[in-house]
């Protein structure tokens, strides 16, 4: 079976399966709600069955997808709830909305869609924490400008908690980094400590994941492995002591490229100097080895591309 093809049976079956769970918790909660009506929990029941039949949609259940945002779509419209569980309520509704309009892509990987759907929610129901909070996920998860332009406004907003704004500034200062040389030490697995410029003489991608949770490797690459970028190298940065794999399982596929070892994880000074704070995750670097642009691994193509990224001289 081709590794596209396997990939994608994999991640359907891990959908059907926390669709499946979502779906468990809902009826729970739907059923104490019932049952418990005077109960002071009852309310924050019906709120979890709402949220989690709307994780329980799959792409091929129109009726269960329909009816359940029905239910949702009545809840966010009764002022009888309180104004927090309607904010939670939209957004999660608004998240799936932008989902299936994409084809399955997340909503915080659609920046247009996603801000356009925050200032819309922002008329409806006021400057709520939520959806400060949501904005924040917004520019922690785009690349580049899009996520720069959701930080500043985080960062720069009154209503915005000083723990949201401290993590804005946090998006704000990687994306300083565009455009600069990256003075890093890494550790090639079975080698000494060596400066990133020796490691990376061209074009290069640096990916970084965890090495405990993905011990086969980064996922999501076997197309860029059938079809690797011309002269573009790779280094693999796993963060963290490796876990056990699963019995006879073979390593993710992904390009040919050097494996360097960071074992104390998050609290590497390479996590710190780069402002990560999602794995996996990957920086591109020119030739002259400066940053020029850093997303999500399914990002990578369109970053090599010079998509959503300043143009460097």
């Amino acid at each position: 079976m081709p590794a596209d093809r396997a990939e994608a049976d994999r991640r359907r079956r891990e959908q059907e399966e926390a669709a499946r769970r979502s779906r468990e918790v809902a009826r729970t909660a739907r059923d104490f709600a019932a049952r418990h009506g005077a109960h002071p929990r009852a309310v924050d029941a019906a709120k979890v069955a709402i949220l989690a039949d709307l994780e329980g949609i799959l792409p091929r259940d129109a009726r269960h997808a329909a009816a359940a945002r029905s239910a949702a779509e009545a809840y966010r419209k009764n002022p009888r709830h309180p104004t927090s569980a309607r904010a939670e309520i939209a957004l999660a509704l608004e998240r799936h909305e932008i989902s299936r309009r994409t084809l399955g892509r997340p909503w915080h990987g659609q920046p247009v869609l996603a801000e356009g759907m925050l200032d819309r929610l922002a008329g409806d129901l006021g400057d709520r924490p939520e959806l400060w909070q949501a904005r924040l996920t917004l520019a922690e998860g785009a690349a580049c400008d899009a996520g720069r332009e959701a930080a500043q406004r985080v960062y720069q907003a009154p209503g915005a908690a000083p723990g949201l704004r401290a993590a804005a500034r946090q998006v704000l200062e990687r994306y300083a980094l565009v455009g600069q040389p990256l003075a890093l030490t890494l550790t090639p697995a079975g080698g000494r400590a060596t400066a990133l410029e020796r490691l990376a003489p061209a074009r290069t991608v640096l990916c970084f994941y965890d090495a405990e949770r993905q011990p086969l490797g980064p996922p999501g690459l076997h197309v860029l492995a059938e079809r690797p970028p011309a002269r573009v190298g790779w280094i693999y940065v796993a963060l963290g002591r490796p876990g056990p794999g699963p019995k006879e399982a073979r390593a993710r596929p992904r390009p040919d490229g050097v494996l360097c070892l960071e074992p104390s994880g998050w609290r590497s000074p390479v996590v710190s100097a780069l402002r990560i704070n999602q794995l996996p995750y990957a920086f591109v670097l020119d030739e002259r080895q400066r940053v020029s642009g850093y997303g999500r691994l399914s990002e990578i193509p369109a970053l090599l591309a010079g998509i959503g990224r300043p143009v460097l001289p």
